[in-house]
């Protein structure tokens, strides 16, 4: 999808196209970071219903997909079932280390990893993952580690954005498109 990629500079788009894992955060990337409970204290999340559908295709096309998240929710625990995420973890302290054991478990190197967080918790990750990307409402601090600032808000289809940007560059975006 050539203007899809028009807005990339080359060397991004090649670098993308090589990306064999998408981890991201869940509060602010995956939803808008609202935490609500309802009234007997259950937390209630909402999803962009685009971010899963993107996920499956990332699925279809061999990427590896997951979460690390800094809070522990059942709501991102069945959405992650639902979207038959590779993993999901949850009530992560130190994200860069679980980073290291994933990228080790899954034989992959840094360069292999987009990595997509919004806050000081996230920057452990950002600084050695081989993609950084951000929402565009994340703070300046962390723009500054990203190498794609995505048009969208956390929970307005970040990871939607990406995902398109990850299989456009590799060409299997059209190959889904004709095949409708």
């Amino acid at each position: 999808m050539k203007e899809l990629l028009e807005k990339y500079p080359k060397s991004l788009i090649k670098k993308a196209s090589q990306i064999k894992a998408l981890i991201f955060d869940v509060d602010g990337v995956l939803t808008d970071g609202k935490i609500i409970y309802d009234d007997t204290g259950r937390e209630i999340k909402a999803f962009n219903v685009k971010d899963g559908l993107i996920i499956g295709h990332l699925r279809k096309a061999g990427i590896i997909t997951g979460v690390i998240s800094g809070r522990e929710s059942a709501a991102v625990s069945k959405r992650a079932s639902e979207l038959q995420l590779d993993f999901c973890h949850q009530g992560i302290v130190d994200k860069g280390s679980v980073f290291l054991k994933l990228i080790e478990f899954y034989k992959l190197k840094k360069k292999d990893v987009m990595f997509a967080g919004d806050d000081i918790n996230d920057l452990s990750i950002l600084k050695i993952a081989g993609m950084a990307a951000c929402p565009s409402d994340a703070p300046v601090y962390v723009k500054k580690y990203a190498e794609v600032v995505t048009a969208a808000k956390g929970g307005e289809g970040v990871i939607r954005e990406l995902g398109d940007l990850l299989l456009a560059s590799r060409g299997y975006l059209d190959k889904f498109l004709k095949s409708i």
